[in-house]
């Protein structure tokens, strides 16, 4: 029904040119007129369209704007539809030859479809008002009998072969033959075959449920998708923002919704800051179903930036379905407001460049790709199942894993999205676009979206970011982040990992403290990873009195007692000894080679330096294979003196800087001591190291 696809014969003698992907048979293109019916230029029309002219068809569209409510006498679109094929044909009476393709389109409230085939002189034979009957015209094909087609005539009409094609040799309807009809990729050429038949149809016609698999195929089919030229398409149509001025860029009504307690909130808002598109041509829109505290900072220090801010807090009690459909109306409400991007808090938005892809696309309703580390999570579905929730596609894992690259007619996308202004003010104008029947507000959205008709693309034409987990996140902790280094590694990492790590694991920023040899140091935390674990520290609070008698160590008394905190009693062990397999063990295979950890550990912990308290450490030998300490404060800054000595190598570091970690061996070479802190508080990361 809204799409043409014309494949490959394989050979017919029939075929008007090889150049071409295959023709009706016995027709030449100037021979062949297209006429069907629509009552506007939806997407689907347009892709259409599209697929027709591929092949150089000529279409003509009849009864657009014209009014169908008011002419219901038999079924649905009334008499019209008839009438406007028979004045159509009547136009045409006088072309000798001409072969009419007639295939039917959107009606409202009815029965949708129908196709028709023949030459111009057998149609005028016809009475429409009796012969043409809207219910019929679904499966027949009215032609003359030719060698190619081999149908053979079922009945005769006034001296007209009225032929079935049950073979789908010309005419597939997907009702009821969904699992027919399936993908034939072949020498860069892409066709529907009807596996019980083993044919290639020419046109093919979806309606009622099976639109979304007529969409899918639409990815592909004619030629628009295929293994050897990737995506033919997806450059029609750009809106290019090259050379636009900052005023003159698009207004977009960003919406965030944090709708639940979701990790990484902070650097959320980073990325969001590090948008590439001027702020004062953005307007947001907040709503926060949590605790506000990651947004104070946000608004005080960069609200002004923005065209407007709206934030609507947990106090006001705003459900998720209607906070969102509270920001679709404020882009909706305001004729300036171009577009709306709509950003759900578990998204981590990592190209700056998203917004400015994403409108160049052009498209009413898009999305991104975004999925979950190491999984097949996405926010798209390629496909639905009867009752309306998610089936697996065939090209979904192709997709989510950017094996087939492009942008892809969905059926339903979640968590980030743009949709045109112009859009919300015509096709999806409704405002409650979030509410349908009993569905949670994201798949109401689609339902919706999918019911006016307008399509919903996704791109994963670059990569824009990624998903979190939320479904482990922790809420108990001071800094509930510091434990998602399994549930979220890449945020975990670019949250907590100094920015400079990768250098020094290629070597770069590694430097050895001479004369002391075996003994580096490297960066590996950064400031926040520094400043929470301190802070989680003392919001524990019970420290260690530092003296031998230890009940959490084994044997209950320790040689060199210290003031500190084990991880083991903040519940971290398991988040340590993933940080130092992960980020430790590659440095120490490295810096001693031939050395292979298995990063175990039977102490790891926090300890605080103070002049009243512990200025310093006695002279001692670690209970390790090597020792890793990690400097969580700032030397001059937090706290003066510090440092640690070497012994036997007379050698100190006294100014260690903050997130860096001295390593060194722990048994019998490096006998070392803890340097008084003489003024302020300093703390430190220790972990011996396979003891």
């Amino acid at each position: 029904r809204q799409l043409l696809s014309i494949p490959d014969p394989q050979g017919s003698t029939c075929l008007h040119s090889p150049l071409s992907s295959g023709r009706l048979p016995m027709t030449r293109t100037h021979n062949l007129l297209v006429l069907t019916v629509a009552t506007k230029e939806s997407e689907g029309f347009r892709r259409f369209k599209r697929s027709a002219q591929f092949f150089n068809y000529k279409i003509q569209a009849l009864g657009l704007g014209e009014d169908w409510d008011g002419d219901k006498e038999t079924s649905a679109g009334g008499g019209l539809k008839v009438r406007l094929l028979k004045k159509a044909l009547e136009k045409h009476a006088d072309k000798e030859n001409l072969v009419i393709l007639f295939t039917d389109r959107w009606v409202p409230g009815g029965f949708l479809g129908g196709a028709l085939s023949g030459k111009i002189e057998e149609y005028s034979r016809m009475r429409p008002s009796q012969d043409i009957r809207d219910k019929g015209l679904a499966t027949l094909a009215v032609m003359e009998p030719c060698p190619c087609c081999s149908l053979s005539p079922s009945f005769l009409q006034e001296r007209i072969n009225i032929t079935l094609d049950h073979r789908c040799r010309i005419f597939q309807n997907l009702v009821g033959a969904l699992d027919e009809v399936v993908l034939k990729f072949e020498m860069g050429h892409v066709r529907a075959r009807n596996l019980a038949y083993d044919t290639l149809p020419v046109l093919i016609h979806g309606n009622g449920p099976t639109k979304l698999q007529l969409n899918y195929l639409g990815n592909y089919i004619p030629r628009f998708w295929t293994f050897e030229t990737g995506c033919t398409v997806c450059d029609e149509g750009l809106r290019s923002l090259k050379g636009i001025g900052d005023e003159a860029l698009p207004v977009v009504l960003v919406s965030v919704f944090i709708e639940q307690p979701t990790p990484f909130l902070s650097l959320f808002f980073q990325r969001l800051l590090r948008l590439h598109y001027p702020r004062k041509q953005l307007r947001l829109f907040i709503h926060n179903h949590v605790s506000g505290r990651h947004l104070l900072g946000l608004l005080c220090e960069h609200g002004g930036e923005y065209k407007s801010v709206k934030l609507v807090g947990p106090e006001v009690r705003v459900a998720n379905a209607d906070a969102r459909n509270m920001g679709a109306d404020l882009c909706r409400q305001d004729r300036g407001c171009t577009y709306y991007f709509s950003v759900d808090a578990d998204v981590a938005l990592t190209e700056p460049k998203t917004l400015r892809l994403l409108i160049e696309q052009n498209k009413n309703v898009i999305a991104p790709l975004m999925t979950r580390h190491g999984r097949l999570w996405s926010n798209f579905w390629g496909a639905m199942s009867a009752d309306g929730y998610y089936a697996r596609s065939e090209d979904y894992v192709d997709i989510v894993q950017r094996r087939r690259v492009g942008v892809w007619n969905v059926p339903y996308i979640s968590n980030i999205y743009l949709i045109k202004g112009s859009a919300l003010r015509a096709e999806l104008q409704q405002t409650d676009l979030f509410h349908h029947s009993k569905l949670d507000a994201d798949m109401a959205f689609c339902a919706n979206i999918r019911q006016q008709d307008v399509f919903m693309f996704l791109t994963n034409r670059h990569t824009f970011g990624h998903l979190l987990s939320l479904d482990s996140y922790q809420t108990t902790h001071l800094h509930n982040d510091l434990w998602e280094v399994f549930s979220n590694p890449e945020d975990w990492k670019e949250k907590y990992i100094h920015e400079n790590y990768t250098r020094a694991l290629a070597g770069k920023l590694v430097e050895m403290v001479r004369p002391c040899p075996d003994v580096y140091w490297f960066p590996i935390f950064t400031e926040t990873a520094c400043d929470e674990l301190v802070e989680e520290m003392e919001h524990y609070g019970q420290w260690s009195l530092g003296d031998n008698k230890d009940n959490r160590i084994q044997g209950g008394y320790e040689n060199v007692p210290t003031i500190d905190i084990h991880m083991n009693q903040i519940s971290f062990e398991r988040e340590w000894h993933k940080f130092l397999v992960e980020y430790i063990a590659p440095m120490t295979e490295k810096l001693y080679p031939g050395y292979y950890t298995r990063a175990q550990f039977d102490l790891a912990f926090v300890v605080r330096y103070k002049p009243d308290e512990q200025p310093s450490l006695m002279p001692h030998h670690d209970a390790s294979t090597f020792t890793v300490n990690i400097a969580l404060n700032r030397v001059g800054v937090d706290y003066e003196g510090g440092g640690c000595r070497f012994l036997r190598y007379n050698c100190s570091i006294r100014a260690p800087r903050k997130g860096w970690t001295l390593m060194h061996p722990g048994r019998l070479t490096h006998y070392h001591e803890g340097l008084p802190t003489t003024k302020g508080t300093r703390y430190i990361a220790v972990s011996f190291v396979d003891p």
